[in-house]
């Protein structure tokens, strides 16, 4: 549980800083966009670490089979998405909705080994 804490604060500061960058530097429409993939990306990842580490916190061998569902989940909010927004359905640009997944789910996937590694509490 503590590890997903400190995934989820660290991970909430990146993505509340990309999206506050964001913010200044395009137009409204595509602002939003990009805003709808950071946040799905970080509802994704959140999930998805949790999964991660309820496989581990059972049994070491789960590691592997909890990031692979991890992995087929975020393939599937990725297609689910792209799906959407390109159909128009989300009413976003597509471009910029899917980039910006595709950019927080890569740079949030790259902070979980990190995290996991973490000790907690370790002396």
């Amino acid at each position: 549980m503590r590890r997903w804490t400190l995934y989820a604060g660290i991970s909430a500061l990146l993505v509340g800083f990309s999206a506050l960058v964001v913010g200044f530097l395009f137009d409204t429409r595509v602002r939003l966009g990009i805003w709808a993939g950071l946040g799905s990306a970080w509802l994704v990842q959140l999930v998805a670490f949790a999964i991660l580490v309820a496989a581990a916190s059972r049994r070491a061998k789960l590691v592997l089979a909890g990031w692979t569902a991890g992995t087929v989940l975020r393939l599937v909010i990725l297609g689910l998405l792209a799906w959407l927004s390109l159909g128009g359905t989300l009413g976003l640009p597509a471009e910029a909705t899917m980039l910006a997944l595709a950019f927080g789910l890569f740079a949030l996937l790259l902070l979980e080994p990190v995290v996991f590694r973490h000790r907690l509490g370790a002396r």
